[in-house]
């Protein structure tokens, strides 16, 4: 089993199309000359595809502003928000435009710098797309972190990210405001985000039940991230209603939702007056564009406060929660796991490991 400090390496095989011009360089150890991008080529319908993406050869960013930094990217964050930004529907940022690098968050070491505050060879985060090579700046968002030998780079793309660990501390903390003593759900336990939000509600001295897709996710809950209770949700509802009565003898007082559907239709039997909803994520219906919600009325009957959230409108408090998560991992008190898949070739199955449930912790592809 990974600890915090192992993360779970896998890969998978391509789907996609490259375009090998210029890679016989790389091969042999010499610098690139040119960048390798996956690029949005149609706009997806359902799961994405090979068919919405293709692997090709761009220019390498060359001239450099003052200010500016060219990154070589090392990681990219994988996140269900992909699925969202890939489509063209109502959403709150603009879409990936199509014909450009698929939108994600990436670690990556400065290559060439006209910054001395982000010199050559440090390492930084940004929005630095499915893509070898990026030009940014400090005011484009580049931030640059620090090697600790406690805490692994990797983590500035999982526990300690905006994405991850911004996203569970304020859902935690300031969305549903955790207190001892209560009983809190979470949807997608065993997920990156939903397994950090589980341990710092018990660091606030909640009772905390976990939903997942598996009897081996359940055990996981228990034995690794220390939550009171986990439920498969592949039942049917009258059974997951039951077993979440049984859990949540006293009623559930804060919901964190990653998924909608089936999880939380069983929650709102089971939510107390005027209980919390922290609304995170809709995994569920993503690719199959179904977002409903058949007991709307329970949060009528319950008097239920549902507030949705994005974490870059927090980011205020990044700089907090990352002390105070860093800390905490540091300290060993909370345990967080890395599925990293290998290679731009493998986006498209990597990122589906997100909706097929096969990824354990968060989901990383190393460039």
């Amino acid at each position: 089993m990974a600890s915090s400090q192992t993360p779970v390496r896998a890969s998978s095989a391509s789907t996609l199309i490259l375009l090998m011009a210029g890679t016989a360089a790389a091969a042999e150890g010499t610098c690139p000359t040119t960048n390798r991008a996956v690029l949005l080529r149609k706009r997806p319908t359902g799961q994405m595809s090979g068919e919405n993406v293709q692997l090709v050869e761009l220019p390498k960013p060359a001239e450099l502003a003052d200010g500016e930094v060219l990154v070589r990217n090392l990681y990219a964050s994988l996140d269900p928000t992909q699925r969202i930004w890939a489509s063209d529907d109502p959403q709150y940022m603009a879409p990936t435009p199509l014909d450009e690098p698929i939108r994600a968050f990436t670690l990556g070491q400065v290559e060439r710098s006209k910054d001395p505050a982000l010199p050559e060879g440090s390492y930084v985060t940004g929005v630095g797309n499915i893509q070898s090579y990026y030009k940014t700046s400090a005011q484009q968002g580049a931030t640059q972190v620090s090697a600790d030998p406690q805490v692994p780079l990797t983590a500035h793309l999982s526990v300690l990210s905006v994405v991850i660990g911004l996203t569970a501390w304020i859902g935690v903390h300031d969305i549903l405001g955790v207190a001892a003593g209560e009983t809190v759900v979470i949807s997608a336990a065993s997920g990156a985000v939903g397994s950090l939000a589980g341990q710092l509600a018990k660091l606030l001295g909640a009772r905390v039940i976990g939903i997942v897709g598996s009897d081996e996710k359940a055990r996981l809950l228990i034995d690794e991230y220390g939550f009171d209770a986990a439920l498969n949700r592949k039942v049917d509802e009258p059974t997951l209603i039951a077993q979440l009565r049984e859990a949540a003898p006293n009623g559930v007082d804060a919901y964190f939702d990653n998924t909608g559907g089936v999880s939380t239709e069983a929650v709102l039997h089971v939510v107390n007056n005027n209980a919390r909803v922290a609304l995170c994520g809709v995994i569920s219906g993503y690719n199959t564009g179904d977002m409903s919600l058949r007991n709307f009325q329970m949060l009528l009957h319950r008097r239920v406060m549902v507030k949705g959230f994005i974490c870059v409108d927090h980011i205020g408090k990044y700089a907090q929660a990352k002390a105070e998560l860093s800390e905490l991992v540091r300290a060993g008190k909370l345990k967080y796991r890395e599925d990293i898949q290998e290679g731009l070739e493998n986006y498209v199955p990597a990122l589906n490991r997100l909706f097929d449930g096969s990824n354990s912790g968060k989901l990383l592809l190393k460039i």
